[in-house]
């Protein structure tokens, strides 16, 4: 699974924005991500800021430094 679609599940399961590091530890434990290298949280944090910047249809939204939620209405 992908990261971002691994951070979907995790949002949509907790229900609430979280921080990209707490986002990257639920995934691992919940099995969404399996082997992610040595540097799991910078990447979950790049492919979110990524997504958020340069996606008008990105299902996330930054509600402050670091923290992503899902959109309202969002997938």
């Amino acid at each position: 699974m992908d990261f971002k679609t691994a951070a979907r599940l995790v949002l949509e399961e907790v229900g609430h924005p979280l921080h990209y590091g707490d986002i990257t530890e639920i995934a691992l434990e919940s099995g969404y991500l399996k082997s992610a290298g040595r540097t799991p949280h910078n990447t979950m944090r790049a492919r979110l800021s990524v997504d958020v910047r340069d996606n008008e249809e990105s299902p996330f939204r930054q509600t402050a430094p670091g923290v992503y939620g899902l959109k309202e209405g969002g997938p």
